[in-house]
């Protein structure tokens, strides 16, 4: 009997070793590398945009700050955050900040019929298996990630900061 409860224990710790470990797979055979919840170091990721290219974080970290959307076509407050989601990817602070969303677990049709229609204006990727946002702990969307130039974490929250340019 304490045979069992020994080989039991030992398999929900290397259960428990994997699910904890330091990188994971992510949907199109990329990687997301872990910490990112509840770490001020983001998790590096590469994820499709909407033709299939794959898109790495880690290659905006150092040069300009990013803001991680997390969103879904069929979630109110993100289609009603568009508008403002666009006037910083293309307003006064474009060439310091990168606008990165990444949809969560929905087809590429699906999204690409609501970037068109939504007039989105900043880089979508797809999260087709959940990996990046559970790597965020990402808990609904929206979710807003900000990467400071210098590659932290400075704001993490449901709804975009008032004045964005603060943290940058």
């Amino acid at each position: 009997m304490r045979y069992r409860h020994a080989i039991a224990a030992l398999l929900f710790l290397l259960g428990w070793a994997a699910l904890a470990g330091p990188g994971r797979l992510v949907a199109g055979g990329a990687t997301a590398e872990t910490p990112g919840a509840g770490s001020n170091r983001p998790a590096d990721f590469t994820l499709p945009d909407l033709d299939g290219r794959p898109v790495t974080l880690g290659r905006f970290l150092g040069k300009e700050a990013v803001l991680l959307v997390f969103w879904a076509t069929w979630c109110a407050e993100c289609k009603a955050a568009i508008p403002e989601i666009n006037a910083l990817s293309t307003g006064p602070l474009a060439g310091k900040l990168q606008v990165l969303g990444l949809d969560f677990r929905e087809s590429r049709e699906t999204v690409a019929r609501a970037v068109t229609s939504r007039g989105i204006r900043y880089p979508v990727l797809l999260d087709l298996r959940g990996e990046v946002a559970r790597a965020y702990g990402v808990a609904g969307v929206p979710t807003y990630v900000l990467i400071g130039q210098d590659g932290k974490v400075v704001y993490r929250e449901h709804v975009l900061p008032d004045d964005i340019a603060r943290y940058l």
